[in-house]
């Protein structure tokens, strides 16, 4: 009787109904929570106000320029090097927001080419050239301006960027006027 073996149990096909009740209890626990988290998360946030508070206007490019010619004037730097370096970006600044340039990232080079499209006095531009490319001297030949040639050339800036603006001025009155006479 040995050759005989017993029978072997019969093979379940199909789900099986205790594995599809965990399946469901998982994915129902993690919804759960999933939803827990965005109920805490609304109401962990703060209400708005009333009294929002929004960002001020910025400056009108002519008036930053001043107080930042101003500043430099006060706290002049140490560093002659360091002084030019703010000096034209101040000024590039200027010219950059007034004729909306990148004029931050240009090298002098391409600043000056820039500057010579605009309807500016030629003086002017020659002048401006002239000092960036003195300035580009200073910040990167390692030749040291004395203190008396950085204050000129403080004021230089100043009054070049004033003589800029009051022809912006002259232009917007103009178009201004043109504009009003068309309709």
């Amino acid at each position: 009787m040995e050759d005989i073996h017993g029978i072997r149990p019969p093979v379940s096909v199909g789900f099986d109904p205790a594995l599809l009740k965990i399946i469901l209890i998982v994915s129902g626990v993690v919804l759960l929570l999933i939803l827990l988290f965005f109920l805490i998360k609304k109401l962990w946030k703060k209400k708005p106000t009333d009294d929002l508070k929004y960002l001020p206007e910025p400056e009108p490019p002519f008036e930053a320029a001043i107080k930042q010619l101003d500043l430099l004037f006060q706290n002049p730097l140490p560093d002659p090097r360091l002084f030019y370096f703010d000096l034209t970006a101040v000024f590039k600044n200027y010219i950059g927001r007034s004729f909306n340039i990148n004029a931050v990232e240009m090298t002098s080079q391409e600043f000056i080419k820039n500057l010579n499209l605009f309807d500016i006095d030629s003086e002017i531009k020659n002048s401006i050239s002239k000092f960036l490319n003195l300035s580009d001297s200073f910040k990167y030949a390692g030749i040291n301006p004395l203190k008396e040639q950085a204050d000129k050339d403080l004021l230089f800036i100043k009054e070049n960027i004033t003589k800029i603006e009051k022809i912006l001025i002259k232009q917007r009155e103009k178009l201004r006027e043109t504009r009003e006479e068309g309709k």
